[in-house]
């Protein structure tokens, strides 16, 4: 059974061909792509060596595509193309019946591996995603980063990398300097510490928000905050102590939430306040390598103006630390400790002046962060006017938007199903799924808008449609009590190679995309891509059941394999919902 999919064994063979011909000269400056054509009648795969080459050559590239392919024919193994030919001067491959049924067994047996590899050789990455802040309750805005990291870890440990997460919680700051003013001020003021205790989170948010107004009018609140602030790096016992509370509340909460978006564990949570020691030694380097200048009022800047990136400020006039040198010292201290490979940034796209800034100055100072680290940017998800929607200044709990989905999904399975034993099992399920889809669906460089209408409906390109999809095949598995006889598959293996229909052979055609659709997430950092193939997939499935039967088919050869043919395609779906952190119901 095949380990590489077809697109790299095509790789692997044209490489071998053009290196061992007189095409070799040509083979380093050109661009193997090897990619689905635009049109299915044309095959599996295409590509435009041929073109290419004959630019090189100044002849005929329907010439040059017969000579390659010729050769081609005599490396490739017999039975795993029907046809490969040239069309207007495109190399076209089109896998054999044989082929995609090989790969239909190897779906059955490896079940929740089927897409996984080993291209990531166990090369160290680094996630970086869901960046709550201590004291403050995540918010809509928190959703897009969580869900993207989330999926994009998935998918690179499936792929062999060994991916590890890293919150880098927002603990550490000038807001922690306000945050401690307002809490000293509202004891002052008769406040208990008890009230607080009640609701932690809520509460200091509350007192944040309240002295960030009056700061407003008063500017002499800040220089406040400011030296609290002063105080806490200094190492003040009570503003430690007072410190140290929010940041075990918050983790509490931090926790509750990953529980609640179903979102894998971290393996680390190192905050901001965990550079405080590293920074000076950050300093310390930047100085040495002349990195460093000092400002008109005393700041500690590394000067990138003739790149258009102004000034990248270390240290502030009033000798208060900046969150870019902290970005610094993680970056430092990630690539010694973890030697990684590549280090993501999954941040919204504010923050791009931060990284280009941040990568700049790292490769100054003779890191390879331009090649070695990535900002995975994306847009800001936002909500329309409406009964969760925000007043103007205030931010949506992301609490608030769960409860809804939930609510309004239990409507839907009520009205859908109402013998559903456990509803309020599956409309958590499905509400999850409603909002992580709506979110990875969208190219992640785009600003969303989120509808209750998209998000949970059951019909286009949504969480709950493609959970249906899973679902109604689970449903047509238990009418016949449907086991996994692969051994009775292999067995009627060449009855089914002369006898596929055109619709079990789209799906077929369909399900040995995946791992392919995988490696295009991993190397672009993209999930709507996952989310688009899942979609085409079952839509492809709806169409097979129009002309397909499955449970009325009388010939028990054809009935088996549609049987394996479903239950294989219910395999890939539900594979991939779990790499976008979405459960598959086996019932809704």
């Amino acid at each position: 059974m095949h380990s590489e999919t077809p697109k790299q064994y095509i790789e692997k063979l044209m490489s071998q061909v053009l290196k061992g011909s007189e095409y070799e000269a040509y083979f380093d400056h050109l661009n193997l792509n090897i990619v689905p054509p635009a049109d299915p009648n044309f095959g599996d795969y295409s590509t435009n060596i041929a073109l290419l080459l004959s630019k090189q050559l100044k002849r005929k590239p329907s010439e040059i595509a017969k000579n390659v392919i010729e050769k081609f024919k005599t490396l490739s193994q017999k039975k795993v193309f029907s046809e490969i030919y040239e069309a207007k001067g495109f190399i076209n491959f089109r896998l054999s019946n044989e082929r995609l049924l090989e790969n239909l067994a190897l779906i059955l047996e490896s079940k929740e591996n089927y897409g996984g590899s080993q291209i990531g050789q166990g090369k160290t990455m680094v996630v970086e995603y869901f960046q709550n802040n201590v004291a403050k309750p995540p918010h809509v805005g928190h959703l897009r980063s969580a869900v993207i990291g989330d999926s994009l870890l998935r998918v690179l440990r499936l792929l062999g990398f060994m991916a590890m997460s890293d919150t880098h919680i927002g603990d550490w700051g000038v807001q922690f300097g306000i945050l401690l003013y307002a809490y000293k001020e509202f004891i002052k003021a008769g406040g208990k510490k008890a009230q607080i205790e009640k609701d932690p989170i809520n509460e200091l948010n509350k007192l944040y928000v309240e002295m960030s107004a009056k700061i407003e009018s008063d500017e002499t609140l800040r220089e406040k905050g400011k030296e609290e602030f002063a105080k806490l790096e200094k190492g003040n016992a009570e503003n430690r102590k007072l410190w140290q509370w929010f940041v075990l509340e918050s983790v509490v909460d931090f926790e509750k939430y990953r529980q609640l978006l179903g979102l894998l564990s971290f393996d680390h949570n190192l905050g901001e306040s965990f550079y405080e020691d590293k920074m000076p030694e950050v300093l310390k380097e930047f100085k040495e390598k002349n990195l460093i200048t000092v400002g008109e009022t005393g700041e500690q800047y590394v000067d990138l103006e003739k790149y258009g990136l102004g000034r990248a400020i270390l240290v502030k006039s009033d000798n208060a630390t900046t969150y870019l040198l902290r970005d610094f010292a993680c970056y430092i201290y990630r690539k010694r400790k973890f030697d990684f490979y590549k280090n993501i940034y999954v941040v919204d796209n504010r923050q791009s002046h931060h990284f280009e800034q941040l990568f700049k100055v790292l490769e100054m100072a003779g890191y390879k962060a331009g090649t070695d680290s990535a900002h995975v940017d994306f847009g800001f998800m936002s909500l329309p006017e409406g009964a969760i929607s925000t007043r103007k200044g205030t931010t949506v709990s992301l609490k608030n938007l769960l409860d809804e989905a939930v609510r309004r999904a239990l409507e839907i399975i009520k009205q859908k199903n109402p013998n559903l034993k456990n509803k309020e099992a599956v409309a958590q399920e499905v509400a999850l799924a409603a909002i992580k889809y709506f979110d990875l669906s969208h190219n992640r460089k785009t600003e969303i808008v989120f509808t209750w209408e998209k998000a949970l409906s059951f019909e286009g390109n949504t969480g709950p449609y493609l959970q249906y999809a899973h679902a109604r095949i689970f449903g047509i598995l238990r009418k016949c009590n449907f086991q996994f006889p692969i051994s009775n598959f292999q067995t009627n293996l060449k009855f089914q190679i002369s006898n596929l229909q055109p619709q079990e052979e789209l799906v077929l055609r369909k399900l040995i995309q995946f791992p392919e659709v995988l490696e295009q997430v991993a190397a672009t950092f993209l999930p709507n891509l996952l989310c688009n193939y899942l979609f085409e997939l079952s839509q492809i499935l709806n169409t097979f059941y129009e002309s397909c039967p499955v449970l009325q088919e009388k010939d028990e050869n054809i009935k088996n394999f549609r049987l394996q043919l479903i239950t294989a395609t219910a395999q890939v779906i539900s594979n991939g919902l779990y790499l976008l952190g979405i459960e598959a119901p086996e019932e809704m």
